[in-house]
């Protein structure tokens, strides 16, 4: 690549988040099992639908990741947006940036420091910031499969959307744990699937936590271009108040890498 299009794929990243809206758990595992040597590489993708007449519904979704692998130090970057509109009211606005630092410290261990910024506006979201690191351990790794179990645990700022009839809203600052694992397949040279689950509890209060399992499928079509199909279910067992506690979403499309 370019220095020109790395910073254009930068700029992307970065408008992505100023747009505004996320989750609070960002899996990067996709990425992970792509990298194949050193160098700079990533992947970009972009979905939009809608209909018109009778319903009237739009519906926009953009993501990329930029991973840099250099020896056993590997740095990555990825960001996130969705918007819609139903009947030309908003109904989804979240987006994220998310920069992770991996060394490998031994061929099964490695050392992650991370941080993240995202916004939700209907889950009440104005903005979270947060840093934490953790130690990632892989249990299982060959050609056609691999295990890997992280722990660790982050410090975070969470502000919430203050509401005249509602008690929670202001900032709040807190520890959660870090936990996930991550399973990869490779079905064959032209598809794979990767499942991660994430659990996060708050370190004072064992019944506030967050639990996100995410799958997708991923379809070889050419050197450059994907097809995808991913599901994700995301649970914060004390939500907000007037939001509900557990999300589903799924979606598909074609991904570009580069």
């Amino acid at each position: 690549m370019t220095p020109r299009s790395v910073a254009k794929a930068l700029s992307i990243l970065l408008s992505a988040f100023l747009a505004s809206g996320a989750h609070a758990i960002v899996n990067i595992e996709e990425v992970r099992g792509q990298q194949q040597a050193d160098g700079l590489m990533g992947n970009a993708s972009l979905s939009i639908s809608g209909d018109s007449g009778n319903t009237s519904k739009s519906n926009v979704s953009a993501s990329s990741q930029l991973f840099w692998q250099h020896g056993n130090v590997t740095k990555l970057i990825a960001a996130s947006y969705r918007y819609g509109e139903n009947s030309r009211n908003r109904n989804t606005n979240k987006g994220f940036i998310h920069l992770r630092y991996i060394k490998q410290q031994t061929p099964a261990r490695a050392l992650e420091v991370f941080t993240q910024a995202a916004r939700n506006e209907f889950s009440r979201l104005s903005l979270r910031t947060l840093i934490g690191a953790g130690t990632r351990l892989t249990l299982h790794k060959n050609s056609h499969n691999a295990v890997h179990l992280g722990a660790g645990a982050f410090y975070l700022k969470e502000t919430l959307e203050t509401r005249p009839s509602l008690l929670d809203g202001g900032t709040e600052k807190f520890w959660r744990g870090n936990f996930y694992l991550a399973l990869y397949y490779q079905i064959n040279q032209q598809a794979h699937i990767v499942s991660t689950t994430y659990y996060q509890p708050a370190l004072n209060g064992v019944s506030d936590f967050r639990i996100l399992e995410e799958g997708s499928l991923k379809i070889k079509l050419t050197e450059t271009l994907n097809f995808t199909l991913t599901l994700a279910l995301t649970h914060d067992n004390e939500p907000p108040q007037t939001v509900e506690k557990t999300d589903v979403n799924y979606k598909t499309g074609i991904e570009y890498r580069f």
